[in-house]
């Protein structure tokens, strides 16, 4: 039986004295968390949160062109995560990262390869697939990427994007990077790579439990 991802629809916002301080005043990136439970709901692994390896260029050009508000007649050209060269303006798509489950396309996605992070990745090295029926050797559940609102304590604004894996293989699989796509687009929509993280020595997920990745945004003054 493929065991069933249970992602809540809402998470609660992280109180501000729990907010884990990573970065140092002035600086902007995000936070890595991943956790792995049991068919119970068991912790039996949790690493961080920690640094992530943080923003690939896609994500300052995404964010020029939002902020710029770029129009169509001046499009800026980008690399998505096919490869494919496309002239992106600005729209409601930039930055929309709400995959539901299933969905590969954008939202947190997971893969086994293992190159370092360079500011020119464009897409995940080796792409872990969604398990859809019957179960499928190496390939995992994706739950539908979810948001914890902003909280802030007296140094440090976050907010929480989450998505849960769970695995129903048959067998451990081993997740080395970590990724978040998101939504552009010409003349359609497009998906681009703003986030890469290689895990050292990676996080296994056995089968039957489910890892949960928790991407977190902040800002420190």
């Amino acid at each position: 039986m493929k065991a069933e991802i249970k992602a809540k629809p809402e998470l609660t916002v992280i109180k501000g004295e729990k907010i884990v301080n990573l970065l140092k005043p002035g600086e902007v990136g995000p936070t890595l968390e991943l956790i792995v439970r049991d068919k119970d709901g068991k912790i039996t692994d949790h690493r961080g949160p920690m640094r992530s390896k943080s923003f690939v260029r896609q994500f300052l050009e995404l964010l020029w062109i939002t902020t710029y508000q770029i129009p169509d007649s001046k499009a800026y050209g980008m690399i998505d995560t096919g490869g494919t060269y496309r002239e992106i303006h600005a729209t409601g798509y930039c930055f929309r990262s709400s995959a539901p489950a299933g969905t590969v396309t954008y939202g947190i996605i997971v893969g086994t390869g293992t190159t370092a992070p360079t500011i020119d990745d464009y897409a995940i090295e080796t792409l872990i697939d969604h398990d859809a029926a019957p179960p499928t050797a190496g390939a995992l559940q994706y739950g539908a990427v979810a948001f914890g609102a902003p909280s802030s304590d007296a140094t440090t604004s976050q907010f929480t994007i989450t998505r849960n894996f769970a695995n129903a293989s048959g067998g451990a699989i081993t997740v080395n990077e970590i990724a978040l796509y998101v939504e552009g687009y010409d003349t359609a929509v497009r998906y681009f790579m703003t986030i890469r993280d290689v895990i050292g020595g990676g996080i296994a997920v056995p089968d039957g439990q489910t890892l949960t990745i928790n991407y977190r945004p902040q800002a420190a003054v």
